[in-house]
């Protein structure tokens, strides 16, 4: 899993989606329990269809489907989140759950959850940062030797060309002839 490589926990929550947080000091995700079996995909979608329908606010069922989808994309995700205590998995495998919440995604319409929202860009901004600190700024040695001997190469060039001449080196290259000068 890409967020957990990252640095970011996972841990489960007692309550529902209303108790969905992230702790930047600690960098967990706290998410709510969540049990599947074959009736699950039926039951999320009719909640997030009913949700749709009655709702004269934000549709809280709907993003918490978005940001399972989010975490969720492939079985090794859903395998992590089960180890977490998290995702209990009563269908046939961990690749029915990542197709279960991946599925998701395609019936519902995007919409804003504010304390939702919150987590994910806290998630985001820690994702983000964790990986600029891990590829970025973890290979400015490299980076450094590389521009080292970049200009080791080129001051050699450089002595090189003014001991010898150059020109005779590469074959007499062609004279550029001077504009407007007689």
């Amino acid at each position: 899993m890409d967020m957990a490589k990252a640095g970011i926990r996972f841990k489960p929550v007692e309550g529902g989606i209303s108790n969905i947080s992230f702790d930047v000091k600690t960098c967990t995700l706290y998410l709510p329990k969540v049990e599947l079996d074959g009736n699950t995909k039926v039951y999320l979608r009719n909640l997030v269809a009913h949700e749709a329908c009655v709702a004269t606010g934000p549709l809280v069922m709907a993003r918490y489907t978005e940001l399972m989808n989010g975490i969720i994309d492939t079985e090794q995700d859903a395998k992590y989140l089960s180890k977490r205590d998290i995702v209990f998995n009563y269908l046939k495998s961990d690749k029915e759950v990542a197709d279960l919440w991946n599925g998701m995604s395609k019936s519902v319409k995007l919409t804003k959850v504010d304390y939702m929202d919150i987590v994910v860009a806290n998630v985001n901004k820690m994702y983000d940062q964790t990986l600029l600190k891990k590829y970025v700024f973890a290979s400015w040695k490299i980076l450094t030797l590389l521009a080292a001997l970049l200009m080791l190469f080129l001051t050699s060039v450089q002595a090189f060309c003014s001991v010898y001449s150059c020109v005779r080196v590469f074959h007499q290259l062609p004279e550029i002839p001077a504009q407007g000068v007689e």
